[in-house]
């Protein structure tokens, strides 16, 4: 009898399977203290627009029951600030300038680690690598979402 692991190892997608495995426990050890929904909202931030609970959603693709428990979340951490316009009944929310400060460090960060990892390839590849890795990534997030 042929194990389940057997079958995997023996299909093509798995050395793409077991790179994804390896790149995740990367990107998990270099997100710091703050978590992915955290590094999600700065990132999205980063560009100093505010944003009701209903954009954030809309442009994370997450549920807003998500998104507002995520944003509380960040508010009570410090992370965001929130505030209302007269007459309105939404919050916009903003990162705060020490949590994007912080956000800009991490972020030099990884992009340093992820340099040293392109370094890796050799110099006549990788342009070509990465234009196929993010071919790759994109129609593996549109597969997924069709899942």
């Amino acid at each position: 009898m042929t194990s389940i692991t057997e079958t995997a190892r023996a299909n093509p997608a798995w050395s793409a399977l077991t790179s994804i495995s390896r790149l995740e426990r990367g990107q998990r050890a270099v997100v710091g203290p703050r978590g992915h929904a955290d590094q999600r909202l700065l990132w999205m931030f980063s560009d100093g627009r505010p944003r009701t609970l209903r954009e954030i959603a809309e442009e994370l693709g997450l549920e807003q029951s998500t998104v507002n428990r995520q944003a509380n979340a960040a508010l009570k951490a410090g992370l965001l600030e929130r505030s209302r316009e007269p007459g309105q009944n939404a919050w916009h929310f903003v990162a705060n300038e020490t949590a994007l400060a912080d956000f800009a460090r991490d972020l030099d960060r990884h992009l340093a680690l992820l340099n040293r990892a392109v370094e890796a390839i050799p110099p006549a590849d990788r342009a070509r690598f990465l234009e196929q890795f993010g071919t790759f990534a994109a129609a593996f997030a549109e597969a997924a979402s069709e899942a």
